[in-house]
């Protein structure tokens, strides 16, 4: 039987934007991302070709290069994108902003978002 334990994840809000409809209304989308470490360098058994071991450094290097994984080491994940009518963006008596640490909670029934 499946546990009724909720979800829970803690995400940053990344981005703030308002997007165009097909109906002409704006919303505005926040998105919420996690931040997850990388794979490190890339590890080859000792019984590998030696053409094997010179092309490792340079695999690094490519994965090092790529915005997506930087060199930082950690990658965004996106985890949840929020669309709210301008009315209901308005309504938050308390708005987030672009580098608020939040809680994402998934249960039974429900979906919960609060500062961290």
């Amino acid at each position: 039987m499946h546990s009724e334990t909720p979800v829970r994840f803690k995400a940053v809000v990344t981005n703030i934007s308002i997007v165009d409809t097909y109906w002409g209304e704006k919303v505005v989308k926040v998105d919420l991302t996690e931040e997850r470490e990388t794979p490190s360098t890339v590890i080859m058994p000792a019984e590998q070709s030696e053409l094997a071991r010179e092309i490792a450094p340079m695999i690094s290097q490519i994965f090092r290069a790529i915005p997506l994984f930087g060199a930082s080491g950690r990658a965004r994940l996106p985890r949840l994108s929020l669309y709210l009518t301008e009315e209901e963006w308005e309504k938050l008596s308390e708005r987030p902003t672009i580098g608020d640490l939040m809680e994402v909670e998934i249960g039974k029934g429900h979906v919960g978002l609060r500062k961290a």
